[in-house]
């Protein structure tokens, strides 16, 4: 998630190209922006605390599409990427969307979901020599 030309830049969400786990880029979507935040979170703390960067997995099962507030469809999809023919759809694939949704939108305002502690330790890494100027 680390820009090639900007090593402080990093890029986090749905239109990022990040390569899955199966080795084909993930699909622009709100479900392969999730994982890739993840990893950008990852590495921007094992970059700011000096830790290894830990390695999220990079996955796409399904999509989940909404036709209008009332209908929807939700299909898993197969490794390389295409719909598998079972798929749910209607109302029900609205209200689980629209759930999923709603959870998302939770999960951004409570990232410890509830929890008021951190996983890692926030420290500064020591100044680069190269970065010090007189």
């Amino acid at each position: 998630m680390r820009s090639v030309s900007h090593p402080d830049v990093y890029a986090i969400g749905d239109s990022v190209h990040a390569i899955g786990d199966n080795g084909r880029p993930l699909p622009m979507s709100c479900g392969s922006a999730g994982y890739t935040g993840k990893q950008a979170i990852e590495a921007i703390v094992g970059r700011l605390t000096g830790r290894e960067v830990a390695t999220t997995k990079l996955v796409h099962t399904y999509h989940a599409i909404s036709l209008g507030r009332r209908d929807g469809i939700l299909q898993t999809v197969d490794e390389e990427g295409r719909a598998k023919p079972k798929y749910l759809g209607g109302r029900t694939a609205a209200r689980i969307k629209t759930s999923i949704l709603t959870g998302s939108l939770w999960a951004t305002s409570h990232p410890t979901f509830g929890v008021p502690r951190r996983k890692h330790r926030l420290t500064a890494v020591p100044p680069r020599s190269d970065l010090l100027t007189a």
